[in-house]
């Protein structure tokens, strides 16, 4: 937490009524502000849940990971606490403190059938590169006579809408003249849709 910096407040009674004095300290108040934020990224770059990206690449460093160009900063969190909780020897209860690292308290669902040695594990994982990192886990800390049956499923709700319009257009023509005495059928091609527009053209003509 980024602390409010005011050193006229040290000041006792009798200095702060100098200026001299309180426009010292106020613009001597910058230079703390920038010392306290580098005091504070210090702390909470010593944990991995807090670290910044320099942070948790120290802490890559260490574990001699080399993060991904697709990396972001949560998916490479998340490895770096898989890898960083590690104590042998490996048990029930150490596989359940690292699933819960890397997939959350209540984002996985385990069923152990030790009669069969099968275990059957349901996961959710969405961050970039937490699948390849519970291979590893699974890697080095099951045996090789048992069976690992896992399923990573995406929980996803898509809204939308669909919008579809249509119209009608009825074109009617007729000719009208004295030069033959006939019948002209007028016809046409109707669509069917939502709306009717009807569009009639007559032509008179008399030049017999």
């Amino acid at each position: 937490m980024i602390r409010e910096v005011d050193l006229i407040s040290y000041l006792p009674p009798f200095m702060a009524e100098y200026k001299e004095a309180n426009i010292a300290l106020a613009a001597e108040n910058p230079e703390f502000v920038l010392a306290w934020k580098a005091a504070d990224r210090v702390l909470k770059n010593e944990f991995i849940a807090t670290a910044d990206e320099y942070g948790i690449g120290r802490f890559e460093k260490i574990l001699h990971i080399l993060p991904s160009r697709n990396d972001t900063l949560e998916s490479r969190r998340s490895r770096v606490q898989s890898r960083w909780f590690t104590a042998l020897p490996y048990t029930w209860r150490m596989l359940i403190q690292k699933l819960i690292a890397l997939c959350g308290e209540n984002d996985f669902t385990i069923t152990k059938q030790f009669d069969f040695y099968r275990i059957d594990l349901d996961v959710h994982l969405e961050l970039f590169g937490q699948v390849e990192e519970l291979e590893r886990i699974i890697e080095f800390m099951f045996p090789c006579n048992m069976v690992m049956d896992i399923q990573n499923k995406f929980d996803m709700k898509v809204e939308g809408s669909v919008w579809t319009g249509g119209g009608v257009c009825l074109i009617e023509t007729f000719l009208v003249t004295n030069d033959f005495k006939e019948w002209f059928v007028a016809d046409g091609t109707v669509r069917g849709g939502s709306g009717t527009v009807v569009t009639e053209f007559f032509e008179v003509r008399n030049e017999s």
